[in-house]
């Protein structure tokens, strides 16, 4: 391989990264990401096919007139871990997502266990950058060998255990958390008719007040916050679409009635307040 400056290969990296999960670059994303002209960075990307011809290719006919991998797509400067394209990508440099996805496009505040699979989300981060439709076969536990969905993807967020597409489902005539576990055949269709902005509950943020389990004793109940670095009950802004899958990551009981002081020594001391955003 030909001997490239540290500079390179770091732009490289960057390249490989969108190719390999977001399904394709160009460089205006690259002149995003990197904060440079486009014309320098138009330059890094020749550089790149010229030198593995074999990865991407040019595709004219896109909209976003984007260079695609190839079958035979091969990365030389990454890993092919979700993690470190998130790391990499989402993480570290938020005025590149502001940019290409607008606001309150992903969310990776919890760990996830999770490993998406990259022709899943090639396809959804097209449509979430593009504004368009995905035709799917989505599985469920209502019914576990599939049926046909058509969504419109806005967002993506980590549950602390799975990766969710968050979207407008046709089918059922409202926004849903779609888990990239279960879906299969996305194919991307027309442009969609649905604002994100209509997704009332993803731009809803509640305060939950959370507290120590009332049936503790006083002594108890002080060691529960103290845990938490709490001297008395704090609360949390959770975004509403949010809210069951975060109580659910930090085994936070619903109500004291919902909890055992045990298994669940923290509760939502205003579940009135939970109501329209629980499962």
């Amino acid at each position: 391989m030909t001997a490239i400056s540290k500079q390179i290969q770091a732009r490289f990296k960057v390249i490989e990264y969108m190719v390999y999960w977001e399904g394709g670059v160009n460089a205006t994303r690259l002149s995003n990401y990197f904060g440079i002209g486009v014309n320098v960075i138009t330059s890094v990307l020749a550089k790149y096919r010229q030198m593995h011809p074999e990865n991407i290719s040019f595709d004219s006919k896109d909209p976003e007139k984007i260079c695609v991998p190839q079958n035979a797509f091969e990365p030389h400067y990454i890993s092919t871990s979700w993690d470190d394209y998130i790391n990499t990508i989402l993480t570290n440099n938020s005025a590149y997502v502001v940019k290409t996805y607008g606001t309150d496009s992903f969310l990776n505040s919890l760990p996830s266990l999770q490993k998406p699979k990259p022709n899943i989300t090639r396809v959804i981060l097209k449509a979430i950058r593009t504004g368009r439709k995905i035709k799917l076969k989505y599985k469920s536990r209502s019914t576990p060998s599939g049926s046909i969905r058509t969504i419109a993807p806005h967002a993506l967020a980590c549950d602390g255990l799975r990766w969710h597409c968050r979207a407008y489902c046709y089918k059922r005539e409202r926004f849903s958390d779609f888990n990239l576990g279960r879906m299969e055949s996305v194919e991307l269709m027309e442009k969609s008719d649905i604002h994100k902005k209509e997704d009332t509950y993803w731009f809803t943020f509640v305060n939950v007040l959370i507290g120590p389990h009332p049936d503790l004793n006083e002594d108890e109940q002080q060691l529960v916050l103290n845990d938490f670095n709490y001297d008395e009950p704090f609360e949390m802004l959770i975004r509403g679409a949010l809210v069951d899958y975060t109580l659910q990551f930090y085994r936070i009981a619903k109500s004291a009635t919902h909890g055992d002081k045990r298994a669940t020594p923290l509760v939502v001391l205003n579940p009135d307040v939970l109501a329209p955003y629980l499962f």
